[in-house]
């Protein structure tokens, strides 16, 4: 294989041979499991040999059993964990898994043998990286895109086989949410760091999938969101109550939270026409979380801003006997 292959998987007719031929795979993939300084490259190969055309293939049968080792191959690394401490390798590891639904259809996905399997570990794979998102930095964006892509293929799914997204997709929502929360404290408790609701960029790539997870059971979604933002507008209110509100760090917490909740529901507003998921029960669920949202705007009439401002300065000017 001298040729160069090109992005894209515009791999020449003349691969077909040694691209139907299993070994192929297997061999990129038992250079990666030696865990040689080169062990990204061999991902890197994976990823582009993913990316292959389906016109390359003789039929659908040659197809799907290259799916088959493809998935194979990335089980074996997902129950090891070989190589994915270093962060190059966890990187294009993530870019790998992103490739299996933005090239294969989800029915050729849940056909493949081992599917259950696969899912289940790339689910789990999923949360891990998610509650670790302070190391594993952008690259969850590439899980999120393949869960995001494959739970609105699924109106199209015609396969019988279950596709079994509605037992992991709730639990990929649930901690992305509440590891938004934990790096905001986080952040936020660091003077040096950057707020990250101030970063437009990083703050439009957190949420560009995640609504479409949302409305694909947007029920049990919209529910979940009310839940755990009940309790911070409680605290909220209590704080705009209070004569001399509490620590303005914990003020700031707070808010974020409630500004982050904000932005989800903003977003899942906005993807309601190109998610594909609609309905009298969508629209109430919309006016539902659309309603929490404007509460918040009743309670910030309330003053907290500017008692928070007026207690802060007074603060400082204690501090320095001003």
């Amino acid at each position: 294989m001298k040729e160069r292959l090109c992005a894209g998987g515009q791999v020449p007719s003349t691969w077909k041979p040694a691209l139907e031929d299993s070994s192929t795979l297997e061999i990129f993939f038992d250079y990666y499991a030696m865990n040689q300084p080169f062990s990204k490259e061999a991902l890197e190969c994976l990823l582009r040999l993913a990316s292959t055309r389906r016109s390359l293939f003789s039929d659908d049968t040659a197809r799907l059993k290259f799916l088959s080792h493809l998935m194979q191959g990335t089980k074996e690394i997902l129950q090891t964990g070989i190589g994915l401490t270093e962060h190059d390798n966890y990187h294009t590891f993530c870019r790998l898994l992103s490739r299996f639904k933005v090239n294969y259809q989800l029915s050729e996905l849940v056909s493949a043998e081992g599917y259950s399997d696969w899912i289940h570990l790339v689910a789990e794979f999923t949360l891990k990286s998610l509650q670790s998102w302070k190391w594993a930095g952008s690259s969850v964006y590439y899980l999120l895109n393949l869960w995001s892509k494959s739970v609105t293929s699924v109106r199209y799914l015609k396969s019988d086989k279950p596709n079994l997204l509605e037992e992991y997709v709730p639990k990929v929502i649930e901690c992305f949410v509440s590891s938004r929360f934990d790096s905001l404290q986080s952040e936020l408790s660091d003077e040096l760091g950057e707020d990250p609701l101030d970063n437009v960029e990083v703050l439009q790539d957190q949420l560009e999938f995640f609504p479409y997870l949302c409305r694909f059971q947007y029920e049990g979604c919209s529910s979940y969101l009310m839940k755990i933002v009940e309790p911070i507008m409680q605290s909220y209110m209590k704080e705009a109550n209070l004569q001399i509100p509490m620590d303005s760090y914990e003020l700031s917490i707070t808010e974020s939270k409630l500004a982050w909740f904000t932005h989800i529901v903003a977003a899942i507003l906005k993807t309601k026409q190109m998610s594909g998921f609609s309905g009298e029960s969508h629209e109430i669920l919309d006016a539902e979380i659309s309603a929490c949202v404007l509460q918040l705007v009743n309670i910030s009439d309330s003053g907290i801003h500017n008692k928070v401002y007026e207690y802060s300065r007074i603060k400082f000017g204690v501090s320095y006997n001003i």
